[in-house]
């Protein structure tokens, strides 16, 4: 069992706090002190007053022309309209549950709580109620990722029952949210998300540069909410910081054009002018120049690619002054890393780090594990290639209204490298794999040091178990898949490799003792090889070596740990274990250990967040002293 942060003495933890304040940037910790000393004495609220919204017309007018566009795009686009017309919300895009029609804005359909204080100011909330559950099932209805829908299957079919739908749910919104109050101003994130989803829908509905003063306004006192915690957004290191950043330089300098009252334009291009220079410092310092971002995780990549897609295009679309030289050069590396770490099968990503079921760039039927759409809407319009031919995942570039036809097409091809940010990605013929080594400079969010990802024709063999909640029912289900066990690495004396301080805290982070390059040996074996020493004093080394389909992964282990498991998390399928071989339904693995014992247990993991099921996990049990392990994959 992976032990609690709980368990961790109060004056071990505050010595590891101690160690961990210099590497948060010192700056950082005192604004979050401050912010979270002005919660609590309630200062803050008096920043966000209570306010009503004043305009009651639709936000958006009928169209006088429907939109052509193919006709196979539009049939998934009809149902999810039909669906949302009956009441039913898509979450995390994956899950339908029914909400009713308005929705209910303050149901947790997965266990079917509710909060019970929607008026009351966002300051004075818990975002994590444990009567509630996770915060994020509340908010993802208010995300409106409905609204894109709606406009869309509008825009397509002209039945006017999915505009009617549109204006009711958004009046019924402002009605039962008023400004600052309930849990759905909690996060400036999440408002940021609905700045998106709204001004993309004024486009796709052609009313962008004529808007409705409903609209107008409602995006205005979302700026305003931004604005006033932007602060705080940056003090985070990771994508809130960019999205709210983004969402002030779109949302200002829309309104700043569109607006026809001089103070709310003057207060837009203020926002817009603190967006864009939060925007570009946030790429500046969380983006690597190799294109790693500040949180390791593939779908937090996603969101920061979405992200710059939204202010790239709105930027040029308003005629705003370009970003800096290094914001587009950071942005096409981001672009580049997306590139490398996708299977070019089918456009799925290894399931690493933090997955919370963001999906910005929601303008299309492709599943929420393909990452061609963002791939290929920002190659085209960041760098003027393309990386696949004509397929669903163009649809976003339809809505934007980005001519591709002059894109110059890019074959997507494994290639072996090691990105700086704490990747190695290496090609064989059928298989490729992705090794994760220890290169923290901003807060990691699970123990995964060393964790390999196996793929084979598409398939995911072996793999990572994802995050499933970050307020889950059950505790354990916090714990676990954070935790060493969550990831195919070695597990010392059942410890984590780092211990664990908070919800969204690690200590004593790990930094790699020797990360090599990838070398090639003359019988045409390639080989990559790092280690690192943990917070105990124990070490490991990694080596991987492949040649064609065949990969083998040898771990030395040393230090004074008393016992170790090395685990393996295999894909869906039929195992059998005959002496030191796992046969599976791609092929075998061969462990070679002078003394180890090994097993199949059940582990869990979660592809979609919210969603979790049972996997088969190959695990290798070593006792004390130096040992060395050969695990050899044959693929086939």
């Amino acid at each position: 069992m992976i032990r609690n942060c709980t368990e961790i003495s109060i004056l071990k933890k505050t010595i590891l706090y101690a160690d961990l304040i210099h590497r948060l940037d010192l700056r950082n910790v005192a604004y979050v002190s401050w912010y979270r000393f002005s919660l609590k004495t309630g200062m803050r609220r008096w920043f966000f007053p209570l306010l009503g919204f004043n305009n009651r017309g639709d936000f958006f007018r009928p169209l006088q022309n429907r939109l052509d566009r193919p006709d196979e795009w539009n049939h998934a686009l009809i149902a999810d309209a039909e669906q949302i017309a009956g009441g039913h919300l898509r979450y995390y895009s994956r899950r339908w549950w029914f909400t009713g029609s308005p929705p209910d804005w303050f149901l947790n359909p997965f266990n079917g709580a509710r909060n019970t204080t929607p008026g009351r100011h966002w300051t004075a909330l818990n975002e994590f109620d444990v009567d509630l559950g996770d915060i994020k099932n509340i908010w993802e209805a208010s995300r409106f990722e409905w609204v894109l829908a709606l406009a869309r299957a509008y825009a397509v079919s002209g039945e006017p029952h999915h505009l009617q739908i549109l204006n009711e749910w958004l009046q019924n919104w402002t009605d039962e949210n008023p400004v600052n109050a309930g849990p759905n101003w909690k996060c400036g994130q999440e408002a940021s998300i609905r700045v998106f989803n709204l001004v993309n829908a004024a486009l796709v509905l052609q009313q962008w540069d004529q808007p409705s003063p409903a609209l107008m306004e409602f995006i205005f006192h979302h700026l305003e909410r931004i604005h006033g915690n932007i602060r705080y957004a940056v003090s985070q290191d990771n994508n809130h910081g960019t999205s709210e950043a983004a969402a002030l330089f779109i949302g200002g300098n829309w309104l700043a054009r569109v607006s026809g009252d001089k103070a709310v334009a003057r207060k837009s291009e203020l926002y817009a002018r603190s967006g864009k220079k939060w925007l570009e410092n946030r790429v500046e310092k969380l983006v690597e120049a190799d294109g790693s971002f500040s949180q390791h995780s593939v779908t937090y990549h996603r969101v920061l690619l979405d992200t710059l897609i939204y202010a790239e295009y709105w930027r040029k679309k308003l005629n705003a002054k370009p970003f800096s030289v290094l914001f587009y050069e950071r942005s096409a590396a981001a672009l580049d890393w997306m590139a490398a770490i996708i299977d070019p099968v089918n456009g799925d990503a290894p399931n690493l780090g933090a997955n919370d079921g963001a999906m910005l760039l929601n303008m299309h039927a492709c599943n929420y594990r393909d990452f061609r759409p963002t791939l290929q809407t920002a190659s085209v319009l960041f760098c003027g290639r393309k990386f696949f031919d004509a397929g669903p995942w163009d649809e976003p570039l339809f809505w934007l209204g980005i001519d591709a036809s002059d894109a110059v097409k890019s074959e997507l091809a494994k290639q072996n490298k090691v990105f700086a940010g704490g990747y190695v990605i290496m090609a064989a013929e059928a298989s490729w794999a992705l090794l994760r080594f220890p290169m923290y400079r901003f807060r990691p969010s699970h123990n995964d040091v060393f964790h390999f990802d196996l793929w084979y024709q598409g398939q995911n063999i072996c793999r990572d178990a994802g995050s499933f909640s970050y307020n889950p029912d059950e505790e354990d289900d916090d714990i676990y898949f954070k935790s060493v066990r969550a990831h195919n690495t070695v597990c010392f004396d059942g410890q984590d490799q780092m211990p664990r301080l908070g919800r969204f805290l690690l200590g004593r982070w790990i930094q790699a003792d020797h990360v090599g390059k990838i070398e090639a040996a003359r019988d045409g074996c390639r080989r990559w090889s790092g280690v690192y020493t943990d917070w105990r004093g124990n070490k490991h080394r990694r080596a991987v070596f492949w040649s064609d389909d065949q990969w083998v992964v040898e771990d030395d282990l040393a230090g004074p740990f008393n016992n170790a498991e090395i685990r393996f998390r295999l894909a869906p399928g039929e195992y059998r274990l005959e002496g030191n071989r796992l046969i599976g339904p791609w092929g075998w693995v061969e462990v070679y250990a002078s003394d180890c014992r090994m097993c199949l247990e059940i582990g869990m993991e979660s592809l979609y967040y919210q969603e979790k099921s049972p996997v088969d996990v190959l695990v290798i049990s070593i006792g004390r002293g130096r040992q060395q392990i050969k695990t050899k994959f044959s693929l086939q």
